[in-house]
């Protein structure tokens, strides 16, 4: 291999290098994007369970005066 085919190779791997750096700080801010996400997927299924609780309730008391009112 002729030393100018060594020197273009090393400047590829070189590049190669750089490119999988800045990938890498690609994913880092992805996962840490997701990992917010996540956290707020779960606070907003934590809302949705608590209203649905609440509309449980209203369901039930609405029942109960329905009950009263066709007595």
């Amino acid at each position: 291999m002729s030393e100018s085919n060594v020197i273009a190779n090393q400047k590829t791997i070189l590049q190669n290098q750089k490119t999988i750096i800045a990938n890498q700080a690609a994913l880092r801010a992805n996962q840490t994007t997701i990992k917010k996400n996540q956290a707020t997927i779960l606070k907003n299924q934590t809302s949705i369970l608590k209203n649905q609780g609440a509309l449980n309730r209203i369901l039930e008391n609405q029942k109960q005066i329905l009950a009263r009112l066709n007595k």
